[in-house]
């Protein structure tokens, strides 16, 4: 008699546990790790982490597989970013240390393609809260204690015309170029993305650009195509993805055009929140946080241009984050209304195909695979 083999995948799943003012349930029971299997619909508990404060976003190192979480928390003059170590069994979770995020509401890390540095953005409080009220930092990591000095801050300014949300800069995302030579930070609150030359030798950056995108989009998250050559950038404002050129030489970006995010029927008021690209690299898949659906947009390989395809139930509400796993086959989302994460099959031409399977857990905000 053959046994069935168990093909686990180990998933990350955070959110948020102490209440915000902006966020509708703080249920989060912190930073939980499950072992899942798609083909039997298992998940499994390994471990949890409550003692951190509104974990909203996190990044797995992947190599080391070293977790990197901010602490979201409002009305504190400045957030702060923990490093934590998985046990070799993956049954716990070690703090190693914490490190401030030199600005208000930290909302989103990263890390450059060296693997020395953390990127940390701040999406800032509207009052003067006190802190040193910086957009982003890098941050120098340590072998042994997971978390250095701060390396390098940058300060924006900027508003939009849609008020209040764009009363100030508000800095929403941070990634390295393919190539790490360049940081490209998205500002929500100054409908701008702005551009910085890094030093990976020592985590300083310098100003290069800030290319003005369209007036109230709200840019939130992006992703780079798989040759590095655009970038797709989600509006959360006005419910459109951007696709922009980049010149790898200078780090100037161009826009080649923009396409809505849902379709014509819909009529709710909806925000976007994660963007990715699909794992053939031929659409992009967008949250849509009001619709409460997941985009598919094509990419046109000839002229870059986004044009949407359709939409899908995201089988809850509020979808704020998403992940594709490691073998590319399935794609999980945090429905932070819902209290539930729920899980996509990839078909063919990178369909989303719902499967009867889901993690119920508090306010989930993020998610992020362990390799």
């Amino acid at each position: 008699m053959e046994l069935a083999i168990m093909t686990q995948t180990r998933v990350f799943i955070s959110g948020c546990n102490n209440p915000t003012g902006y966020f509708a349930s703080s249920n989060s029971p912190g930073i939980s790790l499950f072992a899942i299997d798609f083909e039997t619909s298992d998940a499994e508990l390994e471990t949890q982490y409550e003692d951190v404060q509104n974990p909203t976003f996190m990044t797995v190192h992947p190599q080391i597989g070293r977790i990197y979480a901010t602490s979201e928390m409002p009305q504190l003059a400045e957030g702060s970013v923990t490093a934590f170590d998985v046990s070799d069994d993956c049954k716990k979770l070690f703090r190693l240390s914490t490190q401030s995020s030199a600005g208000s509401i930290t909302a989103h890390v990263s890390l450059d393609k060296s693997l020395n540095y953390l990127l940390v953005v701040n999406h800032g409080w509207d009052e003067d809260l006190g802190g040193r009220d910086q957009a982003m930092a890098t941050i120098a990591l340590d072998a042994q204690t997971g978390l250095g000095e701060i390396s390098a801050t940058v300060k924006h300014d900027g508003t939009g015309p849609q008020l209040p949300r764009q009363q100030r800069s508000h800095p929403h995302a941070v990634l390295a170029t393919p190539d790490n030579r360049f940081l490209i930070v998205t500002d929500l609150g100054a409908d701008a993305m702005m551009v910085y030359r890094f030093d990976a030798a020592n985590g300083s950056v310098q100003h290069v650009q800030t290319t003005a995108l369209k007036p109230g989009c709200g840019p939130r998250h992006f992703a780079f195509s798989h040759d590095g050559e655009r970038v797709h950038v989600c509006g959360e404002l006005d419910s459109t993805v951007t696709t922009l050129a980049l010149d790898k030489d200078s780090g100037h970006l161009s826009v080649i055009g923009t396409c809505t995010t849902r379709a014509e029927c819909a009529k709710t008021s909806n925000y976007p929140s994660e963007i990715s690209l699909s794992p053939l690299g031929k659409h992009i898949y967008v949250a849509n946080r009001g619709d409460d659906t997941l985009a598919r947009i094509n990419i046109d390989t000839e002229d870059g241009v986004p044009k949407f395809v359709e939409t899908v139930d995201a089988q809850g509400q509020t979808p704020r984050h998403f992940a594709v796993d490691p073998s590319s086959q399935y794609l999980l989302v945090a429905n932070q209304d819902s209290d539930r994460v729920n899980s996509f099959k990839i078909g063919a031409d990178d369909q989303l195909i719902p499967m009867d399977f889901s993690i119920n857990i508090g306010t989930p905000t993020c998610i992020a695979f362990y390799r």
